[in-house]
């Protein structure tokens, strides 16, 4: 689902003075990375948006100027959690490759690992210099921004999650979100402060995700309506009655996640609940685009049949088919299934489970009609998601996934003698995305060996030999028209020349004009048509931002503290 920043202002209080609300929109494809946990906040003097879109960090002013990416995090590998230092000069981040906070300067650097701790559930910088982590079911945590021990502040019994903590002033009282439940039940949550000298909790209210201001004000979202209220943090009550600011906040069941972001000059921005459509287009090399139709919200990776007459994708966990001609009317054909792949005659799907249910956590490889009849039938086992057809219907590469965030292999599987063999294995990295060239020789694949993601190829079958395209990064290759590869990099499309033969030879880079797709994380998002001269891509408007600010006169101003 698209996620967009809106500021619907709708007081609870038949109040007067409406509240200023600055919009900007994001470029388009900027999808954000892991929208369930925080991918965007608010800079202390509400004057800048650190966000995740496609793995990367990037850096927008609000009044004017394109996003800068932050140089040094590296690209397209998994974040979550982004938020400034109480200065501003810095962002702090979760990275999944080392499940690390890492800090790096709001200008670019050289990351800096703070400590290592799981998939935050929010995180909070305070100017004490200490970092609060929302870890769940083993409470909240505490860490120096500058490194060091972690320290847990607040535990949890059987039954109870934090998420969203900070220290309220005076550096003993923790607000944070609870929720009750196993698994957490994060529909109904409460939002709580406790003492880290006592263990005393008072429950505020009920809500999700406060955040305690300067100016003495308590916001927080309860339902979908973002609140705020004068707060006495000594007495830790409500002094006020709270007022509503805004409608229609999104939240997300799975981790409890309210998004929006509270920052320190008052200002206010949050993600609502509308949604613009996906469109499926098929883009010519010199950038040219033509719409094919809208898609379900959630699509993913979709994928073009042989004979170039039909598409099938994946969205929220269920394959779809359509007609080329008629996107609009694509029909599901299999459920609990993803990363559909069409066999060279288009009349089989290969497909990955991802540990639905129904193989109990196991990711397994499957084969059904692409018609959605007949029974799906088990191939591969464990693979996560097929890739590309081998000789004529001979069998198919494949990547597996043993655990580490970064820790892929590709395969391949021979339909004739039921078995797999690999192509490329190599411990705590990531190889996927392959590519079989036209006369299927040789394959093209993205690996991170060397630190970051490069295109490389190697003969096929494997010899052992493999050649490096790329030096400043790639993702993604695919063979195109004229003895071509085209190829990924953070967002550009990029096309290098391919001379094959006994000593294969790859020329320089060169940016196409074609941008604005859809690129989440690794797995290929868009396909070449089988003649090699169009990509087939997902489109939508960038995410638009709206930040609120100047609400404070409608809202009971707290007493003297």
């Amino acid at each position: 689902m698209r996620l967009i920043f809106t500021a619907i202002v709708a007081c609870a209080l038949a109040t007067p003075a409406a509240s200023q609300s600055l919009s900007i929109s994001l470029p388009e494809g900027h999808e954000f990375t892991s929208p369930d946990r925080q991918p965007f906040s608010l800079s202390p003097d509400g004057t800048r948006v650190v966000y995740l879109a496609r793995a990367t960090v990037f850096v927008k002013m609000l009044r004017g100027g394109e996003p800068i990416l932050v140089q040094g995090p590296l690209q397209g590998r998994g974040k979550t959690n982004p938020i400034f230092s109480p200065d501003g000069q810095s962002i702090l981040y979760w990275a999944s490759d080392d499940a690390v906070l890492q800090r790096v300067p709001v200008n670019g650097g050289t990351p800096v690992t703070i400590a290592a701790v799981d998939n935050p559930l929010g995180l909070s910088w305070g100017a004490d210099g200490q970092v609060l982590v929302g870890a769940g079911t083993k409470g909240v945590l505490r860490v120096s921004a500058n490194g060091g021990a972690v320290d847990t502040i607040v535990k949890m019994s059987t039954g109870e999650a934090a998420r969203a903590p900070q220290m309220l002033p005076g550096g003993d009282a923790v607000l944070f979100t609870l929720a009750e439940g196993t698994p957490a039940n994060w529909n109904q949550p409460r939002i709580v402060v406790q003492s880290i000298r006592t263990g005393q909790r008072t429950t505020v209210t009920a809500g999700r995700d406060a955040r305690y201001l300067p100016s003495g004000h308590l916001v927080y979202v309860a339902g979908a309506t973002l609140m705020a209220t004068a707060f006495d943090p000594r007495t830790v009550t409500m002094t006020g009655q709270p007022v509503a600011i805004a409608e229609g906040v999104q939240t997300t069941g799975a981790t409890g996640a309210a998004l929006f972001s509270a920052a320190a000059n008052g200002s206010l921005a949050f993600v609502g609940t509308g949604a613009v459509p996906i469109q499926l287009a098929l883009v010519g090399l010199d950038g040219s685009r033509k719409v094919l139709g809208t898609v379900p919200a959630g699509t993913t990776a979709p994928r073009i049949s042989a004979d170039s007459q039909k598409v099938t994708f994946a969205a929220a966990g269920d394959i779809y088919v359509a007609d080329m001609s008629n996107v609009n009317g694509a029909r599901k054909v299999i459920s609990g299934g993803t990363f559909p792949l069409f066999s060279p005659d288009g009349q089989w799907l290969a497909f990955g489970s991802l540990g639905t249910a129904r193989e109990r956590g196991e990711e397994r490889l499957f084969m059904q009609r692409a018609d959605g009849s007949g029974e799906a039938e088990l191939v591969v086992k464990p693979g996560r998601a097929p890739e590309h057809w081998l000789t004529g219907d001979q069998g198919f590469t494949f990547i597996t996934h043993r655990g580490g965030a970064n820790n892929y292999d590709l395969w391949a599987y021979s339909s004739e003698k039921k078995e797999v063999e690999p192509l490329v294995v190599i411990n705590e990295s990531a190889q996927l995305s392959s590519s079989l060239s036209p006369d299927k020789k040789w394959f093209a694949y993205m690996s991170s060996e060397s630190g970051d993601w490069q295109i490389y190829v190697q003969p096929y079958p494997t010899t052992g030999v493999k050649y490096q395209v790329t030096m400043r990064g790639g993702r993604s290759p695919m063979w195109a028209a004229g003895g071509r590869l085209v190829f990924d990099n953070d967002g550009r499309m990029f096309s290098v020349s391919a001379q094959m033969g006994a000593q294969p030879s790859f020329g320089t880079p060169v940016e196409l004009p074609v941008t604005g797709y859809i690129q989440p994380l690794l797995r290929r998002n868009w396909d070449i048509t089988p003649d090699g001269t169009q990509l087939l891509m997902l489109f939508r408007p960038g995410p638009r931002i709206d930040v609120l600010s100047d609400w404070t006169n409608r809202v009971p101003a707290p007493s003297a503290r």
